[in-house]
């Protein structure tokens, strides 16, 4: 049962000025004896960390989930048989402010949330699926040592104030208050099935930095995460520590990763902790996390600056990798790294831009990255949990926001149909890789009200322009955008319809088939009619991006191709054999350019100059960046500063996914393992051999089955190797002398 019974320890919830402890709750009770069906099902909101009789349980971090609770309140359901004694027992709960109460979201008017609220509790205790009991004004309450925690934010301790054995079953808690009834948030009540956040991975500085007053400690790797504090000090003793992603002039530069004046001093990514003097005191985060590849320890001794003083810890959703790729190429094979380190940094609960500045559900990196995340891991729960929270922002018109989970903000700015398009491709690649058809169903309404509600949108040329363009394009600001809006608007509605067909057709939803085709036909001929003359794209709206994208969403006839492909090749080279696009233009130009000449899609991409992606793997960056605005350099300390001292130090986050569809031209081009694109359960096998690759290999699992191709140079030929399947049609695209065998292995 889903109780709607929630309780708080008071009414009054922190702010960045007043701090207001994460409250303990206790409930004892007692059992004559243990049937062996005895299960709570909890709503500890915003966080919650939970206990029986001293064990902690908890399914992972940040549970239950990151949503508007007046759109949907998340319930865990925990099996607490094994835990519990005959006699006296105690659940015991720790909760944290989480999206409820969430200070650090004030850019994005989270601060002004209907439902702000101090934290509060919910669960119901069942045996034999009968309601025992639920939380109620007899829990006991008390504040805990956590004085101060935000997710974005960073969290405040202070361990003298740690009430010890306060979990356990013999605790006495008569001098604790008792817990307030409060109201539930209005949102529909549901288990969460999105996969819980795991810690995976501990990792140890590799370097200790003496930087004016404090220490800087230096990782190898610039990641999600949170970390273990672990020191021997006097009580009292007061560390702070900063965590961040950029050197500037050999120190911590947080610059990067805030608001400026909107985010407040010691409230980004910070942590303040008092220590209790006990020896080997440790401490990890609850209630929040971090991107972060260096921190700044202030507040300690020079003797206490060790290697074992900070541990990073990797996490993120613990989803299951499934796909993967390897070459001969150091350059592409640490790109791969690169992307993958972004997708799993950018994976919590949902896909997130970034794991620091803002941690939002931006659906334009969603629906920019979702063919390469699909591929290199099974996202079918996270993204189908996901969508539940993008049909509840969506509004009765189809208007959709630009982040989700929302309270509001988003929807006046930072959406528009390539941003909206993340609900279409939300479902598309998880169905294309995993084949769920329920994912489509559930959403085949959301998706064709947005349609119906762009429609409105169009311009008296049928075009339509609303929303964001190709943003982050190459050498300008994010915003500033050469290729004309209606150009990338209307494409991606155009592409949204496509894909959208392929799913009705697979699934026979004639009507809705029947809408996306006839809609997707009308924006072609308005979209050719206005910007394609003479067989070419008109010159004055001629960009790499708009070249690009008319020819991979399928708006180019046959015998204009070579036209638009000769522009673009033009336009390439005016550029100097690099590429000139945003993100909107990345995710499309590679492709199009493997198609024809893979070594001219491989140049522009992994050579070492300013802008490539090359360029950033030769700068030691570990994440792939946000943007190209300006050329930059790593200095020997690690440092990043501009290489012309004419531009601003500014530099944006160095830790976004959504270039990494570059990934997926190794994958399906180079590797040529291409994975039911047809949404038809077959693979095709169809390798290019670049100049700089002479090896590549890529697999994964699908259908049941593992599917992959591995080829090599032997004796002068290419060995192109397949592997068997048992179900799976696999469609060998033979060239002249290639050699092609059907192996068990890849090994």
């Amino acid at each position: 049962m889903f109780s709607s019974n929630f309780v708080s320890r008071g009414k009054e919830y922190a702010t960045f000025v007043k701090f207001v402890p994460a409250p303990y709750f206790r409930k004892t009770f007692y059992l004559e004896r243990i049937k062996g069906n005895e299960k709570i099902i909890i709503s500890g909101l915003g966080f919650y960390r939970f206990w029986v009789n001293g064990k902690e349980i908890t399914k992972g971090l940040l549970s239950p989930y990151i949503s508007n609770p007046d759109d949907i309140i998340y319930y865990d359901e925990y099996d607490v048989s094994s835990y519990l004694v005959k006699g006296k027992n105690v659940f015991a709960f720790m909760l944290g402010n989480g999206f409820l109460n969430n200070p650090g979201g004030k850019v994005w008017h989270f601060d002004k949330a209907r439902f702000r609220s101090a934290p509060k509790l919910a669960f119901s205790f069942e045996i034999d699926n009968k309601t025992i009991f639920e939380a109620d004004e007899s829990i006991k309450s008390a504040p805990s040592p956590l004085l101060f925690d935000d997710y974005r934010a960073g969290e405040y301790y202070d361990a003298r104030k740690e009430i010890k054995n306060w979990n356990q079953v013999d605790f006495d808690d008569s001098s604790w208050d008792n817990a307030i009834k409060v109201d539930a948030p209005l949102g529909e009540a549901r288990l969460v099935k999105a996969n819980p956040i795991a810690k995976l991975e501990e990792i140890k500085p590799i370097e200790i930095r003496k930087v004016g007053l404090g220490y800087l400690y230096v990782f190898p790797i610039n990641l999600c995460g949170i970390f273990r504090l672990k020191i021997n000090t006097k009580k009292g003793k007061r560390i702070s520590i900063d965590f961040g992603e950029r050197l500037l002039e050999g120190d911590l530069d947080m610059t990067n990763i805030s608001f400026g004046a909107k985010t407040p001093k010691d409230f980004i990514q910070h942590l303040e902790y008092i220590a209790s003097g006990e020896e080997n005191e440790t401490y990890e985060p609850s209630f929040s996390y971090y991107g972060f590849g260096y921190a700044k320890v202030n507040g300690i001794e020079d003797n206490e600056a060790t290697l074992d003083l900070l541990t990073m810890i990797r996490i993120r959703s613990n989803y299951k990798k499934v796909g993967s790729f390897s070459c001969s190429n150091k350059t592409i094979n640490r790109l791969e790294e690169m992307a993958i380190n972004s997708m799993d940094s950018n994976i919590v609960y949902f896909p997130t831009d970034c794991p620091h500045r803002e941690k939002n559900g931006w659906t334009g990196d969603i629906a920019l990255s979702t063919d390469y995340l699909c591929y290199h891991a099974n996202l079918s729960l996270d993204l189908k949990e996901w969508l539940n929270n993008v049909r509840k922002a969506q509004t009765k018109e189809g208007v959709l926001p630009g982040i989700i989970p929302t309270t509001g903000w988003g929807f006046a700015w930072g959406n528009g149909p390539a941003w909206d398009e993340a609900l279409t491709n939300a479902v598309f690649f998880s169905y294309q890789y995993e084949g769920d058809e329920s994912i489509v169903l559930e959403n085949e309404e959301a998706m064709i009200r947005y349609l119906k509600y762009s429609k409105t949108r169009l311009d008296k040329d049928g075009l339509a322009s609303y929303g964001l363009g190709d943003w982050c394009e190459t050498k300008r600001i994010s915003g500033d955008y050469q290729t004309d809006l209606r150009i990338t608007d209307t494409l991606s509605l155009i592409e949204i319809c496509s894909n959208e067909s392929k799913l009705f057709n697979r699934l026979n939803r004639n009507k809705s088939k029947q809408f996306v085709d006839e809609y997707r036909d009308q924006l072609v001929t308005s979209f050719r009619k206005f910007f394609i003359k003479d067989k070419r794209f008109k010159k004055e709206y001629m960009t790499q991006t708009a070249l690009a994208m008319a020819m991979e969403i399928g708006v180019v006839n046959e015998d204009e191709i070579d036209n638009f492909y000769e522009d673009l090749i033009n336009l390439i080279h005016q550029n100097n054999d690099h590429f000139q696009v945003g993100v909107l233009g990345a995710r499309r130009l590679f492709r199009v350019l493997a198609k024809k000449d893979i070594n001219l899609a491989l140049k522009l991409m992994i050579q070492d100059s300013y802008p490539s992606f090359g360029y950033w793997e030769k700068m030691g960056l570990t994440a792939l960046p946000e943007e190209f605005q300006m050329e930059f350099e790593m200095k020997k300390d690690g440092s990043i500063e501009p290489k012309n001292p004419n531009d601003r130090p500014d530099i944006s986050s160095l830790n976004h996914h959504f270039w990494g569809d570059f990934t997926m031209v190794f994958i399906r081009y180079i590797a040529g393992l291409n994975i039911n694109d047809n949404l038809d359960d077959s693979v095709f096998i169809d390798p290019i051999f670049p100049e700089e690759v002479s090896f590549a290999k890529a697999e994964r699992e699908f259908k049941g089955e593992k599917v992959g191709v591995k080829w090599f140079k032997e004796n002068g030929k290419y060995v192109v190797e397949y592997l068997k399947t048992r179900k799976i049609k696999v469609n060998v695209v033979e060239k002249c002398n290639v050699i092609y065998k059907e192996v068990e292995s890849l090994e």
